[in-house]
């Protein structure tokens, strides 16, 4: 169902590579400061449904709507679009030659032609919320992967996205590393950013997620509150996949 508070509309969409049919008439609704958590076994298609919302994966059918528009295909207008959507990768993604500051600032400066001293004062009051300000003129390569991805979310917030994508932010980083990423990621839900996160980690689906989408297959196959599904999943494949989590 979308409304008009729906920001990021998935209809009827479907995903081939050759034979492989990747996303089967995938249907999700997101709303405005709603946090959506996709989980599901390896390659049920969650990474390429996050990947299609920015145009990163073109889609063989269907329509995806941002805020009313429709994707654009290429161009100008994709640009534009992905400036409104910010994207954060399971690897960090920074430009290995530039400060850390610099990869903030970047794309506020070129994207939306905002003046190097203001970009830089909000960059820096970015990485103070992320923690990392005190590293703002090192490269990525003297940072932890945690400090990393904590840029990689700054850089994102520095564009003022409407929605922020997260593909396995955490699925590269040591275990230690992994809660400073995710206690960044509850502070933004807190705040009202509208999130689709595909993620393993259950504890912050758990404790972020307005809803849970389990995925196999290429498929939706439900959607929960967390409270209902990690309690009642509907679909074997449900019950399944969390028998093996809670198991191990």
């Amino acid at each position: 169902m979308s409304t008009a508070e729906s920001l990021v509309v998935v209809e009827s969409v479907q995903k081939h590579y050759g034979e492989f049919h990747a996303l089967k008439d995938i249907n999700l609704t997101v709303d405005k400061g709603e946090v959506v958590v996709i989980i599901g076994p390896s390659g049920s298609g969650k990474s390429t449904l996050c990947r299609t919302i920015n145009r990163l994966e073109t889609i063989t059918s269907g329509s995806i709507r941002i805020d009313g528009k429709p994707l654009p295909a290429e161009g100008k207008g994709l640009a534009n679009l992905r400036a409104e959507v910010g994207m954060v990768f399971q690897s960090f993604n920074l430009f290995a030659h530039l400060t850390i500051l610099e990869n903030v600032t970047l794309g506020p400066i070129k994207v939306r032609g905002v003046k190097k001293a203001d970009a830089e004062k909000e960059a820096m009051a970015l990485l103070e919320r992320v923690g990392v300000a005190q590293q703002a003129s090192k490269l990525p390569a003297q940072l932890s992967g945690g400090q990393q991805q904590r840029v990689a979310i700054a850089r994102a917030l520095a564009m003022h996205p409407k929605v922020m994508l997260f593909d396995e932010p955490t699925s590269a980083l040591d275990p230690e590393m992994i809660n400073e990423v995710l206690d960044v990621m509850i502070g933004l839900a807190k705040e009202g950013m509208t999130m689709i996160v595909v993620t393993h980690e259950m504890g912050f689906a758990r404790k972020a997620a307005n809803r849970v989408v389990f995925m196999a297959d290429g498929q939706i196959v439900e959607e929960a509150t967390p409270e209902e599904f990690f309690t009642h999943p509907k679909s074997d494949r449900a019950k399944d996949f969390l028998s093996k989590l809670l198991t191990h």
